[in-house]
């Protein structure tokens, strides 16, 4: 639609309107100027209405194009806003992934001694509050960590869930060592050792001071438990409990059934150490009974079984003359209730009889019979009953049950010194002498 106000008046005195003017004028009875005035006046009116109604129909026009306007701005304005906000929420973000370095003291200097620092695996469990092996925080452990990231490239990088979210960390944080042992298969003194470090760590890792207290008090009391005194597997009943317990703390805290670990349940204790003798009754006693390991061992074994000892070769009857070997009196062995290794030759000596047959561990006879699978009730004289049975892995046990050191029996005796409570002769009992020179046995 064209702009009304650029209209102009027609020329009604014009030929062109003359054929209207005349038949107004007929009609009207009006003169032809009359006529005239009448159409411009006609005309000049709707030529105003048209003006008018142009105007504010612009005027409208540009209202609408005015509140576009300011709504395009204001949706630049609001998506320029969400923009810094989501750039400004990156770099926050950004700002907690990145690695700070935290200021130091102009005037400190490194102190008098450097606290060892074991694998990134172990700190990782303890920042997680998870269970860890003590052997980690032995001096084997710290070094075996010091090797095991120098042979973990730096990048090498897992994936690892943190909270609802996957994150990526370093690997050695991960790699758990083969090297490393349960705590019932350390030594007692590496035990004591390893915990006095792992509080440290356990300290800097943020454990709450309670659980810190309650653990320092629980490895204080396993250390002077009345056991270590009053059993010669006393050192380890309390590793074996010390191992067991500190897992379920563990394992029951993820669970919100948490208990007080410093206080020793006496009932436990007694528990493993029956448990403990259980395995030195039933084990052949051709192998060395149940000792302390070292803890350089680095085979792995399973959970809460006695330490392994490799199996001796069972050796041929030994002749009394190797009892005063000076190559092996030289081992210097360690003291044993008063009883020094020549009383101990001297004894093996007397119960020696190699002339002729030995006497059978069993029924003491010197007959010709199969002495390794004898289980005689009686004596050789077929009356007196006899003080020792085989159980049923063919072990020597004497009528309580208790095991019997069978090299004892045989004639050249046994020099071992840390099973005294199985030598003991498997004929009579006696500790002084084996079967082979027992008073009950047959004559040579």
């Amino acid at each position: 639609m064209a702009d009304p106000s650029l209209e102009t008046c027609p020329d009604f005195a014009g030929d062109i309107y003359a054929g209207i003017r005349n038949d107004l004028t007929a009609a009207t009875g009006d003169q032809p100027q009359e006529v005239i005035d009448r159409l411009v006046a006609a005309w000049t009116e709707g030529h105003n209405a048209r003006v008018l109604e142009w105007n504010q129909r612009r005027e409208e026009e540009a209202r609408e194009e005015a509140e576009i306007e300011r709504a395009r701005a204001a949706q630049e304005e609001e998506d320029r806003l969400a923009r810094e906000a989501e750039a400004e929420r990156e770099r926050l973000e950004s700002e907690k992934k990145k690695p700070k370095m935290n200021g130091f003291s102009a005037t400190a200097a490194v102190g008098d001694a450097i606290v060892p620092r074991p694998s990134q695996f172990a700190i990782q469990k303890l920042n997680n509050f998870e269970y860890i092996e003590l052997w980690y925080f032995l001096p084997e452990g710290c070094k075996d960590a010091l090797k095991t990231s120098r042979a973990i490239a730096e990048d090498t990088f897992s994936l690892a869930k943190l909270d609802d979210q996957l994150t990526i960390r370093p690997a050695s944080a991960f790699k758990a060592s083969r090297a490393a042992l349960p705590d019932h298969e350390l030594s007692f003194s590496s035990f004591l050792r390893a915990k006095n470090l792992f509080l440290t760590h356990v300290n800097a890792a943020k454990w709450p001071q309670s659980h810190i207290d309650s653990l320092a008090l629980f490895f204080w009391h396993l250390e002077n438990h009345a056991i270590r005194n009053n059993s010669e597997l006393g050192d380890l009943v309390v590793l074996h409990y010390a191992s067991r317990v500190r897992l379920d703390w563990h394992d029951r805290l993820k669970r919100d059934e948490g208990f007080n670990i410093s206080i020793i349940n006496e009932v436990l204790v007694r528990s493993i150490n029956e448990e403990l003798w259980d395995r030195v009754r039933s084990r052949t006693l051709n192998m060395t009974p149940l000792a302390e390991p070292s803890a350089t061992q680095h085979y792995r074994r399973s959970s809460y079984r006695e330490p392994y000892e490799p199996r001796r070769r069972a050796s041929r009857s030994r002749s009394p003359g190797r009892a005063g070997n000076p190559r092996r009196a030289d081992r210097s062995p360690s003291p044993d209730k008063g009883k020094n290794r020549e009383q101990r030759a001297k004894g093996f000596s007397r119960g020696a009889g190699s002339r002729g047959r030995s006497a059978c561990a069993i029924c003491l006879g010197r007959f010709s019979h199969d002495i390794q699978r004898c289980d005689s009730r009686n004596l050789w004289d077929k009356t007196t009953p006899a003080h020792a049975r085989r159980s049923q892995d063919g072990r020597i046990i004497s009528t309580n049950g208790l095991p019997l050191c069978y090299r004892w029996q045989r004639p050249g005796g046994c020099l071992a010194e840390n099973h005294d409570s199985a030598h003991a002769c498997s004929g009579c009992g006696d500790k002084s002498h084996g079967a082979q020179t027992c008073p009950r046995g047959e004559k040579a």
